[in-house]
């Protein structure tokens, strides 16, 4: 902490830590330069029952072959349970690698991140979860993360 505040990238107070400007100012430089658009909670998701989840929206990182097993195998080394990668395919969203209609395999969840991220076509969201929402998230950012690496 001390070395973040020398840096002014948070401010330290009686009431706690938080961002300054220039921390927030590179935090939101940070997340375009990896094409995260948005990132929301998933409460109650039926798609990761009995897991906190946190969502991620990346805009054009879908790839032809993706499974979505590097992305779950970075979350876990993160120290999520896992992720879900859903990508926009045209006007669907499906999860690869077999493309599965997200509409048929989890209908409330197809609405709720239609509606949360407003995909377009080769957008992914990717889903962390995990036992609490810093877990579930940290999952998430190292899926994306890894994303980078191709």
């Amino acid at each position: 902490m001390e070395r973040l505040a020398e840096s002014k990238v948070v401010s330290v107070t009686e009431s706690g830590v938080q961002l300054s400007k220039l921390g927030k100012q590179s935090l939101h430089k940070l997340l375009r330069q990896l094409s995260i658009k948005k990132i929301l909670p998933l409460p109650e998701s039926d798609l990761v029952i009995g897991s906190t989840a946190m969502s991620i929206h990346v805009i054009g990182a879908y790839r032809p072959g993706m499974t979505g097993i590097p992305q779950r195998d970075e979350a876990i080394k993160a120290g999520a349970e896992g992720t879900i990668t859903v990508a926009a395919m045209g006007r669907k969203l499906v999860i690869p690698p077999d493309n599965k209609n997200l509409a048929d395999l989890a209908p409330r969840e197809n609405a709720r991140l239609r509606e949360g991220f407003e995909p377009s076509d080769k957008d992914l969201v990717v889903i962390g979860f995990g036992k609490d929402s810093s877990r579930a998230l940290a999952g998430a950012l190292a899926a994306v993360l890894s994303l980078q690496e191709r």
